[in-house]
């Protein structure tokens, strides 16, 4: 194991990165690839989102993070957000608007991404 890291942070380090992985492997099987266009990310201030945040910024994609805490929008940034977006902004449903999104991995589930 790696100096200063113990096997609880380890556990839960590894716990989110193989959840996002797992998302970012659906996107590239459903034949999403960067050049596409901006994939989102909600809940993305939590373990899986922020992981799916970096981890799809090292892979080249655009990655547009949605969080309800506003205290963590630059931390966002610096995993490679090219965008973070206040989840509030999806509180107003609009249907039949046209596609934004190349792909989205939600890890808030319920109605977010539905509206």
């Amino acid at each position: 194991m790696p100096q200063g890291l113990d096997a609880r942070k380890a556990m839960i380090i590894g716990t989110a990165g193989f959840t996002a992985m797992l998302c970012v492997m659906a996107l590239e099987d459903a034949g999403v690839r960067p050049q596409d266009g901006e994939i989102v990310v909600t809940g993305a201030s939590g373990g899986v989102g922020s992981t799916a945040v970096a981890l799809l910024h090292k892979l080249g994609y655009q990655v547009v993070a949605v969080s309800g805490r506003e205290s963590t929008h630059e931390y966002l940034k610096s995993l490679g957000a090219s965008r973070v977006l206040p989840r509030d902004e999806f509180a107003e449903s609009r249907p039949l608007e046209k596609q934004v999104w190349a792909g989205a991995i939600d890890t808030v589930g319920d109605k977010v991404l539905a509206k």
